[in-house]
């Protein structure tokens, strides 16, 4: 197992902790969705709340750990990738099937991060009695965008023509 799993699945455990501890100090109607200016616009059980944020946390595991290591395991690879003559021949169809799960966990690191710290803000903010998302969302969605472009722009670059 490379370290970027053991990163994500260290991930999911924070997200599981953070449900566990803040669960009891949540009110049982929490402030789940807010608007463009941070101002909570709907609400819902704490319930609801944290069965939507753990069952996100279960589709992550299944988009970033489950799906590469399945579609690996299908035989014949069928990517739409740049070049596929070259990358999916059966001398790098291996190395090729690894660089792709290796990028997988790399987002998915992103996408629990993002997550992980989206849940945080609202917690905080039902906690602090303001109903209000603080201004930082913006700065990590920018830099989750940020990190997405430069993601994809590594993706096209590895599989150019070689």
């Amino acid at each position: 197992m490379n370290i970027y799993r053991y990163l994500f699945y260290a991930l999911v455990a924070v997200a599981l902790l953070q449900s566990i501890f803040y669960y009891p100090q949540l009110p049982p109607v929490v402030a789940s969705h807010f608007d463009g200016a941070g101002a909570a616009n709907g609400w819902s059980s704490r319930n609801v709340f944290f069965a939507i944020y753990l069952t996100m946390v279960v589709m992550l595991i299944g988009i970033f750990i489950y799906l590469p290591r399945w579609s690996g395991r299908r035989g014949k690879l069928r990517m739409n990738i740049p070049n596929q003559d070259y990358w999916l021949a059966p001398q790098r169809q291996q190395q090729t099937m690894e660089f792709f799960q290796r990028q997988m966990m790399i987002l998915g690191i992103a996408h629990l991060l993002l997550a992980i710290y989206t849940v945080q803000l609202a917690i905080l903010a039902n906690l602090q009695q303001e109903s209000g998302l603080h201004s930082s969302m913006w700065w990590a969605l920018g830099s989750y965008f940020v990190f997405l472009t430069l993601w994809l722009i590594n993706l096209f670059l590895h599989f150019r023509k070689p």
